[in-house]
């Protein structure tokens, strides 16, 4: 049996509405995935954060069609009860959002991205020490691709929306 094709505009609405969905879809899938990688970074970095800025400046943005559309810096670790540290955590928060937003500048096409950084500028020298601000993180996605597009999979293929 065939498929009846009476306008073609059907076909252009419904193809559009099953790629909005996906793009929905995926969107929500990477920010998921960003909590948890950026949770990651944050629960395994082995080394003293005195101010709490480095921790604050790791986040996440998700970029789509070369915009972002979801982005997560804020809420994180909690700095010093005092004005100063709020500001500085502040800051921290803006540094990181910076950086994902300069990255995610250099990723082209109609993609979506999942861009997670340290936004302090030291963040490079501390794992060069030795010490794991992100790299753990990233290993760790690596280790778990495979398990992680299987995941996504189901995720798309639920008919829970």
């Amino acid at each position: 049996m065939g498929i009846v094709w009476n306008n073609p505009n059907d076909l252009d609405r419904q193809f559009a509405e099953v790629q909005a969905e996906y793009d929905r879809r995926a969107i929500n899938w990477l920010a998921v995935l960003g909590e948890r990688v950026v949770k990651y970074a944050r629960e395994h970095g082995n080394y003293a954060d005195w101010s709490t800025n480095l921790r604050n400046s790791i986040g996440y943005i998700v970029i789509q069609s070369n915009k972002v559309v979801h982005d997560s810096f804020v809420g994180q670790t909690p700095p010093r009860n005092d004005p100063q540290s709020q500001a500085d955590a502040e800051m921290a928060h803006q540094r990181g959002l910076a950086y994902a937003n300069q990255v995610g500048a250099t990723l082209g096409g109609y993609k979506t991205y999942l861009v997670w950084v340290a936004g302090m500028e030291y963040a490079r020298y501390v794992e060069a020490k030795g010490f794991d601000v992100i790299q753990g993180s990233g290993d760790w996605g690596e280790a778990n691709a495979q398990k992680l597009m299987n995941e996504f999979k189901r995720y798309l293929k639920a008919k829970e929306r």
